[in-house]
């Protein structure tokens, strides 16, 4: 939960799409490859990700690119929105689903002190990830994506509940960071992240450490700061102020820290 970015994936920042590439052939989650797209790998039903000719500029927005709620090719007449230059997403949101409910309930019992029941409720979502049915698989012809998948995985899928007792033996202060990271490999780019960090009390050193490392690998977020105490709002727009003044005294307060 800590090592990660000593051990980044394998990716092709900065290699042209001509370029030989080989995909990272370590042992990953799965729900990596249902999160973000990746050279070399299936890319919903539009065939395999080319890398940099599907980016629009790597240097800046690094070398993967988005895949919850991007529509598929054999659906994009029902779930695309070509009302704009750039084509818009006509997919609904999910704004919950079940397996965050259950790392809800599992934050909420391991804050109770009842662990095994939290681990119960994190091993759910861990059992459905390894379950090989749900994990990304190469095409059968890859020269028709559309044709459909073949029953080899794309990449080395390794991911297993955890043993029982295993919450017990961290104690509460462990097992609640466990749980904090199940929500990060889950629901990634799905809307949640900020939010958790904020209520978490960690926003800061999360996000700060996030703009340090990123930094170094992508120009979009150079010179990014979280402040505690400000930024976990947005401030209040001056206008709306105004607007909400009776008897000369306005009654929204700006937030704190803002001028």
């Amino acid at each position: 939960m800590d090592g990660y970015n000593q051990q980044p994936v394998k990716n092709d920042m900065g290699i042209s799409s001509t370029a030989a590439f080989v995909p990272d052939a370590g042992r990953l989650d799965p729900r990596l490859d249902w999160t973000v797209g990746r050279r070399g790998l299936p890319y919903h039903d539009w065939g395999y990700h080319p890398g940099a000719d599907w980016i629009r500029l790597q240097s800046y927005g690094g070398p993967y690119a988005p895949k919850k709620n991007i529509y598929w090719q054999s659906t994009q007449d029902q779930h695309s929105d070509q009302s704009s230059w750039a084509p818009g997403n006509a997919i609904n949101v999910l704004i919950i689903r079940f397996a965050d409910v259950l790392l809800m309930a599992a934050e909420a019992e391991a804050q109770a002190g009842s662990l095994a029941q939290a681990q119960e409720y994190v091993n759910l979502v861990r059992a459905r990830a390894a379950a090989p049915v749900s994990w990304l698989r190469n095409y059968a012809n890859p020269a028709n994506p559309l044709a459909g998948f073949s029953n080899a995985p794309a990449a080395n899928y390794v991911i297993s509940v955890y043993p029982a007792g295993h919450f017990g033996g961290l104690g509460k202060e462990a097992a609640l960071r466990a749980i904090y990271f199940e929500r990060k490999l889950e629901l990634a780019m799905e809307g949640h992240r900020f939010f958790d960090l904020v209520r978490w009390g960690i926003a800061e050193q999360t996000l700060n450490a996030y703009f340090q490392y990123e930094s170094t690998i992508t120009t979009d977020i150079r010179g990014g700061r979280f402040v505690s105490g400000k930024n976990e709002y947005f401030p209040i727009p001056n206008f709306q102020i105004d607007l909400s003044v009776i008897g000369g005294t306005p009654m929204l307060k700006q937030n704190p820290n803002y001028n």
